[in-house]
């Protein structure tokens, strides 16, 4: 089961489209995360601001 696994995504990490696409998308992951983070440190910043 594990190793038919690995077969089917070993190709897919080694593409490096697969890997920059599942870069980027951390990237947009950790900036979101540190935007909802520092809002709670930072007054006055209004409703509709990002995030």
């Amino acid at each position: 089961m594990f190793l038919k696994l690995w077969e089917f995504i070993l190709p897919l990490v080694k593409d490096m489209r697969i890997r920059f696409a599942m870069a980027m998308l951390g990237n947009v992951v950790i900036l979101w995360l540190f935007i909802t983070i520092f809002k709670n440190f930072l007054p006055d910043l209004p409703d509709n601001f990002i995030g």
